[in-house]
């Protein structure tokens, strides 16, 4: 009995393994409060000053989000697709309050700022039917996470506050405490007034939540922040090695009192002496006392290229990506090492897009759109509202020719839709149809036979012909008649 309670595990003892082990048990607001801005500061000092930082951003906007995720009515009237269709086109080009985005690329930049940062926030911006020019009268404001006053917390007015984000009942957003420009402006003006609390209705606040209760976001960079630093630090090192090691240099030694030949004014001091030398130059001769001369032989050996790739592993992974996503090294790579990496790859772009970008930037944005549209008189009241679905950015397929025929054998054998097979490449099902009915028609009427035309053999084969009818129309058995 008195031996099961010595049991522990391993990892939770006070052994000499574990003496610089430390951990607290606090929350996650506690733990995030007061390392979010200089984790957030130096992320972006990293992003600034390291390719790989920048890589990394690069690959998860560029998945997750792309050119943009597609926004497309489902009403079940095509007369009602169309003029949402409408009005969401002219408004997602002026979509940006400040006039130079449209709705995509806010998506964008929005995503990028929040790994980056930690959190981002999409303010709606209603305007007047003036102001917005015969558009639908509403806007966004793209905001980085800096704007929120994290100065906010506990205790101010009675308010329950946490790090900026006002609660209610159960830990309920109610809105945010939002400075009106960003504090890093470095402007008098920046801080003036103190911060507003906006309501949450009129807000979209992006970030990932990693415990619950936690209510602002930590940047993405922070496990990778120290590897990513002394990765800098060993290829700054070996590329001043290389340089070293191709300053072939000699030195000349002389017997004490003898004249140096090499000796310079420059290379003298006030008395006459020879100056240490400080700097190797190619092709250099040290003059350093004494007659023989002497070759610096640098050496070759490196261990670079191993901690190399084992660095980069590490970050790529601790990022999210792949390593030649991080890299672009593609020499040990095939077909199935490629999809084997982009599988749990684009899982995690899927949780993103499904879990974060979807239901917590897109749609709000939507549904805001949709009531602000039947305001203006864009859209009409229907008791059903504007239902709509969301086309993720198309994965590029490794391999096109396999890729494509594994999804035409998913559709033929009941796994996919069509409507799913062409939503996966990036498009809406309903204009392709109507672009390929348009196609074909025209088609048709000049009487020209194309290779790409579905309906008939690949490689310009003839049109299969027409099988034989019986009297009640029923195409004829070749069987039949043959039983003898």
């Amino acid at each position: 009995m008195l031996d099961r309670l010595d049991r522990d595990y391993a990892a939770g003892k006070s052994g000499r393994r574990n003496r610089g082990w430390s951990g607290r048990g606090t929350s996650a607001n506690v733990e995030i409060g007061p390392a979010m801005s200089t984790l957030r500061n130096r992320a972006r000092e990293f992003v600034r000053d390291s390719w790989a930082g920048q890589r990394i951003l690069d690959v998860l906007v560029s998945h997750v989000i792309g050119t943009g995720i597609t926004v497309v009515a489902n009403t079940g009237s095509d007369r009602a697709d169309n003029q949402f269709r409408l009005a969401y086109e002219e408004w997602h080009d002026q979509a940006d309050v400040e006039g130079v985005l449209d709705f995509s690329a806010m998506q964008g930049l929005t995503l990028r700022s929040m790994i980056e940062g930690g959190d981002s926030v999409i303010r709606f911006i209603d305007l007047t039917s003036q102001e917005a020019d015969g558009s639908v009268p509403f806007r966004l404001q793209g905001m980085e996470g800096d704007q929120i006053d994290t100065s906010r917390d506990y205790g101010i007015a009675g308010s329950n506050t946490r790090l900026g984000v006002e609660l209610g009942d159960n830990g309920r957003r109610k809105g945010l405490w939002l400075w009106k420009n960003h504090p890093g402006d470095m402007s008098v003006s920046s801080l003036v007034g103190g911060s507003t609390m906006v309501e949450w209705a009129n807000l979209c606040h992006l970030y990932r939540p990693l415990r619950w209760g936690q209510v602002r976001g930590i940047t993405w960079f922070a496990p990778i922040l120290l590897n990513g630093r002394e990765m800098q630090d060993l290829t700054d090192a070996a590329i001043m090695q290389a340089r070293t090691q191709a300053c072939f240099a000699g030195f000349r030694k002389s017997q004490p009192g003898d004249p140096n030949p090499f000796a310079t004014k420059d290379a003298t001091d006030g008395a006459g002496d020879s100056q240490k030398v400080t700097r190797i130059e190619p092709g250099m001769i040290v003059d350093i006392g004494n007659s023989d001369m002497v070759f610096a032989q640098p050496s070759s050996q490196s261990q670079f290229g191993t901690v190399y790739v084992a660095g980069m592993q590490a970050m790529a992974a601790g990022a999210g990506i792949t390593y030649d996503q991080l890299t672009g090294d593609l020499r040990q790579a095939n077909y199935s090492s490629l999809r084997a990496g982009k599988i749990d790859f684009r899982r995690l772009v899927e949780q993103i897009q499904w879990q974060m970008a979807a239901p917590r930037l897109v749609l709000p944005t939507t549904r805001r759109f949709t009531e602000r549209a039947i305001l203006a008189g864009k859209l009409r009241p229907r008791s059903d509202g504007y239902p709509v679905d969301l086309i993720m950015p198309a994965n590029e397929p490794i391999d096109p020719k396999k890729d494509l025929e594994a999804d035409i054998a998913s559709v033929r054998a009941g796994r996919q839709s069509p409507q799913e097979f062409i939503s996966a490449w990036g498009r809406d099902w309903k204009k392709v149809v109507a672009d390929t009915r348009t196609f074909f028609d025209v088609v048709d009427k000049a009487k020209l036979a194309l290779d790409i035309d579905g309906r008939r053999p690949l490689n310009g084969g003839s049109p299969p012909a027409p099988a034989a009818q019986n009297g009640d129309g029923a195409p004829q058995n070749p069987q039949d008649g043959n039983n003898d």
